[in-house]
């Protein structure tokens, strides 16, 4: 059995203060004490708020697990997502990004569906704040059979009513995650979506309903739900408000 863990850790350096990490020597036994506390198989990280340029080696490589990490482009100490897998879960293929324009074509997984709705400008906006990332890996079944399983470890963004533009960035973002998830399932690989989704499907789901703040819409928003029995999932329209955390 597969085991995966998903967290908002808020800061990947913030738990480890505390934990004999003072010496950069020393962040490498900090961290795995964190994963190997956690007991899972992959672990998958959101708003890590560190970029390419600050990332250490020892935040980077840990003994016994493979890492992959997504930077924001736009902005230092902002968003990012990281997913460790350990050795035994290594993933045969990984990449950072929902629409395919940061893909290195080595080892990437592929599937994008037809996103002609979208400009490349815009895919790269999308993608630019580190919000995704994608890993594939073979599992077997309890009939012995050999699948597919991609791994779409995001942290959404959240809407500000201040700024409508980052309602219509936040909507747009839902939109290119169902574009990449149907395509995945179309090439017949099961798909998990986990992570930080910055949205409560009704104000009961939340716990602090006082605090949502409603977007009505003149469409109403995607919600994905799984099917037991096919283990497989489909998108379809819950409600006509949109809640999102504040």
């Amino acid at each position: 059995m597969l085991r995966v863990v998903s967290w908002n850790i808020n800061g990947i350096r913030s738990p480890l203060q505390g934990l004999a990490c003072q010496e950069p020597s020393s962040c490498p036994t900090a961290l795995r004490r964190v994963l190997d506390e956690l007991d899972a198989d992959i672990v998958c990280l959101q708003e890590t708020k560190v970029t390419r340029d600050v990332l250490t080696e020892p935040l980077a490589i840990v003994e016994g697990y493979n890492s992959y990490f997504s930077f924001s482009r736009s902005r230092s100490g902002y968003s990012g997502v990281a997913t460790f897998c350990k050795d035994s879960a290594t993933p045969v293929a990984a990449e950072e990004g929902l629409s395919g324009v940061f893909a290195t074509l080595n080892g990437d997984i592929g599937c994008y569906g037809n996103m002609d709705e979208f400009t490349q400008e815009e895919l790269r906006v999308l993608d630019s704040e580190g919000r995704a990332l994608l890993t594939q890996h073979k599992i077997r079944t309890l009939e012995g059979k050999e699948k597919t399983l991609t791994l779409i470890n995001v942290y959404c963004p959240h809407a500000d009513p201040g700024k409508p533009e980052r309602l219509t960035f936040k909507m747009r973002f839902y939109r290119l995650l169902q574009m990449r998830a149907e395509a995945l399932l179309a090439a017949g690989s099961h798909v998990i979506i986990l992570g930080d989704l910055n949205t409560a499907h009704r104000p009961i789901d939340h716990c602090d309903a006082s605090s949502l703040v409603r977007f009505p819409l003149n469409h109403r928003p995607q919600f994905c739900s799984v099917h037991p029995a096919s283990q497989n999932w489909e998108f379809g329209t819950r409600g006509s408000l949109f809640y999102g955390k504040k």
